[in-house]
């Protein structure tokens, strides 16, 4: 039996905008995969905190990814309730999937060779890098023309609704505008 294809999109998504779930929609329409699965981090290892907590961020995720069958929002690094590294949660759906693609965005390009054991990452994933402004994106990857001119932290300090899933919308700014109002 062959080994199905998957594309594994990890991240904060702290909180979940409208440039992820056109990543989601850009990697399913490219990408020859059976299921693209995200996985919120409980932690990034370069990342000292989070504003919303992780099962808050998992909850949105599933909201507005729930009519898409072969999307799936996987709680695997927030159940280990630590940090976690891209290589262990690669590891872990190898076990399900022959092929992996990693989903990244291009801001990530600068720092990729100094993720945690990147060179055994580099063989057992296919890159696919989601395009941010200007960012050069080098040949080797497989590019998802993106650009979307929000990113989470923007979001975090600027609450606009715009930018937010309608599902999850009031919510969302909901909880922002709440957070920055205590702070």
């Amino acid at each position: 039996m062959k080994k199905q294809k998957a594309a594994i999109f990890g991240g904060s998504f702290d909180p979940p905008h409208i440039g992820h779930l056109q990543i989601i929609k850009s990697a399913l329409e490219k990408l020859d995969i059976d299921k693209l699965i995200v996985v919120p981090a409980y932690l990034s290892p370069f990342k000292k905190g989070h504003s919303a907590p992780p099962e808050l961020r998992l909850k949105w995720l599933k909201a507005v990814t729930a009519d898409n069958p072969k999307v799936e929002v996987s709680d695997y690094e927030i159940k280990k309730g630590s940090k976690s590294y891209t290589i262990d949660t690669v590891r872990h759906f190898k076990h399900f999937f022959g092929t992996i693609y990693l989903i990244i965005g291009a801001d990530n390009l600068k720092t990729l060779k100094k993720w945690h054991r990147y060179e055994e990452l580099d063989k057992m994933v296919k890159w696919v890098v989601a395009t941010r402004s200007d960012l050069y994106v080098p040949k080797r990857f497989i590019r998802l023309d993106v650009d979307i001119p929000i990113s989470s932290t923007e979001l975090r300090e600027n609450i606009d609704p715009k930018w937010i899933p309608e599902p999850i919308r009031q919510e969302v700014v909901r909880y922002y505008t709440k957070k920055q109002e205590s702070s």
